[in-house]
């Protein structure tokens, strides 16, 4: 369609119906970022029309509640090895390069080309990373809430709460969990390798809430279902019977 006649509809259009417009070509398009060059591929309008809508097309992303892309936008190491983290949960197996650029990766592939080379090098130093031993992390660690005004004595110091006496369970704990799980739930034997309705959780074996510790022997890998079918007498299946 000629780019006037798109400008000419996109003119005619109200904003609530560009907004369904930019959601129907994300639809089509089922990536988790949408370009302005992939909106005019597919759309009855153009990309200008949102601009000048909406004031910009981030703008317009953001009213329409669509993921942009991750061009320019710095992300640490540990943001994309969550990703990594996510995504292979996700599937139960390696995620491959072109799964970067779909739901529900937030990384785009090229965050991993220009901070390590390639994909496959990502992957390395996400695995070095996930082998890694932990060291203290000085701001990981929050003292306990005073429950007083009082001021603390001088020869008391503040508990810190360990990583194992946490119920937050760590990234690289929840990975080492769904690894020696083989990304299958130990309740039912489902993977999201063979099934994508199926949402792994990591679950304390001895709930946190009667002591249980935060440590990779008290944990397991449930889907969502086992997970919240389960009552505080479920503890780690038998193997065998999987």
């Amino acid at each position: 369609m000629p780019y006037r006649q798109k400008v000419q509809r996109g003119i005619a259009m109200s904003n609530d119906e560009l907004i369904a417009e930019m959601k129907r070509v994300h639809k089509v398009v089922g990536k988790y970022a949408l370009t302005a060059k992939e909106f005019d591929r597919i759309s009855v309008t153009h990309a200008d029309v949102i601009r000048e809508r909406f004031g910009g097309w981030h703008e317009a992303l953001e009213k329409a509640d669509i993921g942009k892309s991750d061009l320019g936008k710095r992300y640490t190491d540990l943001q994309c090895y969550e990703n990594i983290v996510n995504l292979w949960t996700y599937h139960g197996r390696q995620p491959h390069y072109h799964e970067l650029k779909e739901p529900p990766s937030k990384v785009g592939p090229k965050a991993y080309v220009l901070r390590w080379g390639s994909w496959r090098g990502a992957l390395a130093a996400f695995v070095e990373w996930a082998n890694a031993e932990d060291q203290d992390d000085p701001e990981g660690e929050s003292p306990t809430q005073q429950t007083t005004s009082l001021p603390t004595p001088p020869q008391t110091k503040p508990r810190r709460l360990l990583p194992e006496d946490r119920h937050e369970i760590p990234l690289k704990l929840k990975w080492k969990v769904h690894l020696r799980d083989r990304f299958r739930c130990l309740a039912c034997g489902r993977s999201p390798a063979n099934d994508l309705t199926v949402e792994l959780h990591v679950d304390h074996i001895t709930p946190w809430a009667d002591g249980g510790k935060t440590i990779l022997e008290n944990l397991q890998t449930l889907c969502q279902d086992c997970n919240l079918g389960k009552g505080k007498s479920f503890g780690r299946p038998d193997e065998s019977s999987i």
